[in-house]
């Protein structure tokens, strides 16, 4: 109940105006609720004890993980460093290794891989060794069957090319025969071509340069001591 502030006639809570005077009661203020806002904080959830987080998983099998990522790095690594199918693999004494199918040879790291070209031997590989000495290897079937025909067909090939025989001689590399044979060549430098006969293939150095020691020197036969088929 309410009462009338002119006349003091109680009406009832809802009437508009007095019953007694007329008085017009005020409108009641209606009371808006309060809009929830939605960046208010919300009560933390306590997951039941018994759950693990993921945190606490980790935490728990790092052993395991730390293993298998050492393992994948390792296996990148290797990948990394042998890259795709090669020939050339680098050691860790100063030299590289060459893989010719079954014929191999190691070389000095500091030999430089350089671009050449030979019409008749599309896969030969060149270097470029001490003093410019330049060296190609290369292989081709053959159907001679002896280091002495090999020789007489090089000493034919040299006299064709002006060139002079300096040497030439059968020897032999970590007990296989070979054929070692030394050209001057007109304009004064000197070739050297050591050449293996093996099961129809003939495998081939050629080294090119200034004077006899450049295509004699320790450097080129300790190459030539590496090679293994």
């Amino acid at each position: 109940m309410k009462k009338c502030p002119e006349c003091g006639n109680p009406s009832y809570d809802g009437a508009p105006v007095c019953g007694n005077c007329g008085y017009k009661f005020p409108k009641p203020k209606v009371k808006v609720p309060v809009q929830e806002d939605i960046f208010e904080d919300r009560p933390i959830i306590n997951k039941n004890e018994n759950e693990e987080s993921t945190i606490d998983i980790i935490k728990e099998n790092k052993i395991v993980i730390g293993t298998i990522l050492l393992i994948t790095l390792i296996v990148i690594g290797i990948i990394i460093a042998t890259g795709p199918s090669s020939d050339m693999t680098k050691n860790v004494n100063g030299t590289n290794k060459y893989s010719d199918a079954n014929f191999t040879f190691s070389y000095p790291s500091a030999w430089k891989e350089i671009n050449g070209s030979d019409e008749l031997h599309s896969g030969a590989i060149f270097f470029e060794g001490s003093n410019n000495t330049r060296i190609e290897y290369y292989n081709s079937t053959s159907d001679l069957s002896s280091i002495s025909e090999l020789n007489t067909q090089r000493a034919s090939s040299a006299q064709g090319s002006n060139a002079k025989i300096n040497t030439i001689q059968p020897i032999q590399i970590n007990g296989q025969n070979a054929s070692n044979v030394i050209l001057e060549n007109s304009n004064g430098n000197f070739t050297r071509y050591v050449s293996l006969l093996n099961n129809g293939k003939i495998y081939v150095f050629k080294i090119d340069g200034k004077t006899m020691n450049d295509v004699t020197s320790n450097e080129i036969e300790s190459v030539l001591k590496t090679v293994k088929y």
